[in-house]
């Protein structure tokens, strides 16, 4: 299981800027558990770019090096704690991309091969790993062919949860439009947590920007509620909150 952080801001700035030195030392530091891996993704004028590497943020040169450096306008940040005996690999550490969309999770599917029925076969073929959440987003990306991503998302998790074991669905989609949050998870294993808001999603909106992220750090939020999606849209950081059900209405 994972954290998750999202970012639309007004103008292309760091993770260190958008933050303040202080949050980001605080997020960084949820990778003493959640250490596995950490990834960066970001929006370009056609399309998105991932990098990660599968040690942990705080123990990173190349991550501090990244929050402190690279500017972008609409990001996302996963830091990975490897679930279900899976593989601390570069193939398995978030976030998962095709070029066009970015893909970040936070929770478990089980058994992994279970999501397999999801996925077309030629989707299956571009698979490199073996978590549960590459297989969530090759099935929200065999959605996002005919639909708008946040509708593939919304129509992914109701699929899974209709009829598959997990325990969060929790996701950060990014596309070079918009930055797509999805707060699903099963309530019985929220109250199984040590930490009770640990599938908790929030967010903030500011002047300057709209951060949405996982609980553990931070102060000022609001919480997307579960079975909620949020969108922002790059550029003028309109947001919208909807129902998974109003979600894939609007599909």
């Amino acid at each position: 299981m994972c954290r998750l952080l999202g970012y639309v801001t007004r103008t292309p700035t760091t993770l260190a800027q958008l933050l303040g030195e202080a949050e980001l030392h605080e997020f960084t530091e949820l990778s003493c558990k959640h250490g596995d891996g950490w990834g960066f993704a970001w929006a370009t004028a056609d399309g998105v770019e991932v990098r990660k590497s599968p040690d942990a943020a705080r123990e990173s040169q190349a991550f501090a090096r990244h929050a402190h450096e690279h500017t972008t306008d609409l990001g996302l940040v996963h830091l990975r704690w490897a679930t279900l005996g899976l593989s601390v690999v570069q193939e398995n550490t978030h976030p998962f991309t095709d070029g066009t969309i970015a893909f970040a999770h936070n929770g478990s599917i089980r058994p992994p091969s279970s999501l397999d029925a999801l996925i077309p076969a030629d989707l299956q073929a571009r698979r490199l790993g073996t978590t549960d959440s590459e297989r969530y987003f090759l099935a929200t990306l065999a959605g996002a062919e005919d639909a708008d991503p946040a509708e593939a998302l919304a129509d992914t998790v109701d699929r899974i949860a209709y009829s598959l074991q997990f325990s969060g669905l929790n996701a950060l989609i990014a596309t070079p439009e918009q930055l797509i949050a999805v707060c699903r998870y099963d309530p019985v294993a929220q109250a199984m947590e040590d930490e009770p808001d640990y599938y908790q999603l929030r967010y903030r909106v500011t002047r300057e920007g709209v951060v949405i992220s996982s609980s553990g750090w931070g102060a000022g939020w609001r919480s997307l509620e579960n079975g909620e999606l949020l969108t922002v849209q790059r550029g003028t950081l309109d947001v919208s909150v909807r129902s998974l059900a109003e979600a894939q209405l609007a599909g």
